[in-house]
């Protein structure tokens, strides 16, 4: 199968490019990584073509796109690299998944309590 591709904008600034780019560093997968940069002309002009949602990160993997960095994640998981992402046990897997997604969300809890 083909090299997946991650688009990202700025690691240093964007949790959300960075997170995929850890994931699958971690994962030790080879991908190709585009950098757009963020706030410019450049990212207007190019993002169109790679990301449905004009946001970043997205991973093309073959035909498939897949945007959102949780998604990206559930896809490594179910092919990129095959029940390595997310833990063994369904009450774990929960758990971690619950983490992540209240992390994703940006921790509304944690705002709320500390504005």
């Amino acid at each position: 199968m083909t090299v997946p591709v991650l688009v990202i904008g700025n690691k240093n600034y964007s949790s959300w490019s960075l997170r995929p780019w850890l994931l699958l560093k971690q994962l030790g997968i080879d991908f190709d990584e585009i950098r757009l940069p963020l706030d410019t002309p450049q990212f207007a002009t190019e993002i169109g073509r790679w990301s449905p949602s004009g946001r970043v990160p997205v991973l093309r993997h073959g035909g498939l796109t897949v945007w959102d960095s949780l998604a990206i994640a559930e896809y490594a998981h179910d092919v990129l690299a095959p029940g390595r992402v997310w833990p063994e046990t369904i009450e774990a897997r929960a758990l971690a998944r619950c983490v992540s997604a209240e992390m994703h969300s940006g921790f509304m809890a944690l705002r709320n309590e500390r504005p």
